[in-house]
């Protein structure tokens, strides 16, 4: 058995501290419903962890002692590392990997490989908050439950060449909802009874695709609630190629009533900007073209 299989076998043991957010229905790339087809080996091992995944997963481990070496010096603590997976004390079904923990205190550590862009646009606060993104401060709480710890600090690498330090305070609300949330969700598992899938999660059409990836040739009668589903689906494309259609029309006028201007400033403030760009041709051929766009003020949208 490779590491990957290892992991994925791991995996269908119980819930670890990645699973918390799509077991609570809290996770942007995950379902709960898709989890469940996880846990219980119904989804091919590619949609688990598709090879990009796997390279993500292990460049994070790398990087995983980098980030731990870089707080225990900046802290001037003792990290411990784990090789056996944590169980809760109560829900067998809990369980953790935890990155680290500090000697000596009742606190763990999280290391996270953070891309540039998207701490800066994404979901952190100010360094020591704990305005982490929700998938990793349910993840924290998920292991503060299983360890009964006091405080867990979630340690990025932000870029490559910063470190960012959050805290994760226990909070007992969070604990209980956290506990409560993936014994519903455990519940499912043992039953053998799927979750509702969340049909508006971006991640529910390429699961379907994968769960039925061929084409039996057999005709089946689809129930009343499809044809409803059509029409909405018809009615909600006309919608969407409307609103398409009439941003692209006031694009237009607007472009009309400025002429050859550079700067159309509005009325109640901020304004447009024309500007001419020429692109050097590499793979396609070079182009000129003029690059049209909207600057509001501070404050405004």
């Amino acid at each position: 058995m490779n590491a990957r299989e290892e992991w994925l076998a791991g995996r269908r043991k119980g819930l670890g501290g990645s699973d918390a957010a799509a077991a609570l229905g809290q996770s942007r790339h995950v379902t709960a419903f898709q989890l469940y087809q996880e846990k219980l080996g119904l989804i091919p091992d590619d949609m688990v962890v598709s090879p990009e995944a796997a390279e993500r997963m292990e460049f994070g481990q790398l990087i995983e002692q980098v980030i731990a070496d870089m707080y225990a010096k900046r802290y001037g603590v003792k990290l411990r590392r784990h090789n056996k997976l944590a169980q809760h004390a109560r829900f067998p079904y809990m369980l953790a990997s935890y990155d680290r923990t500090i000697d000596g205190r009742h606190e763990g550590v999280e290391c996270k490989n953070v891309d540039a862009l998207s701490y800066r646009f994404g979901e952190w606060g100010e360094e020591h908050s704990d305005q982490v993104p929700q998938e990793y401060l349910l993840q924290c709480h998920h292991y503060l439950a299983t360890s009964g710890y006091d405080v867990w600090h979630l340690a990025a690498c932000v870029g490559g060449n910063s470190l960012k330090v959050y805290h994760i305070e226990r909070d007992p609300e969070m604990i209980d909802l956290v506990e409560q949330g993936e014994a519903e969700f455990w519940e499912h598992v043992e039953r053998r009874d799927p979750p509702p899938l969340d049909y508006r999660h971006r991640s529910a059409i390429p699961l379907l695709k994968k769960m039925y990836p061929g084409s039996n040739g057999e005709t089946v009668k689809l129930p009343f609630e499809a044809e409803t589903m059509h029409y909405a689906r018809l009615q909600f494309e006309d919608d969407a190629a409307l609103m398409e259609t009439g941003a692209k029309a006031a694009k237009a006028r607007i472009l009309h009533m400025m002429g050859e201007a550079s700067v159309g400033l509005l009325p109640n403030g901020g304004g447009y900007t024309r500007k001419l760009v020429k692109r050097d041709g590499y793979t396609v051929e070079p182009t000129t073209y003029i690059d049209f766009r909207f600057s509001a003020r501070k404050g405004e949208k």
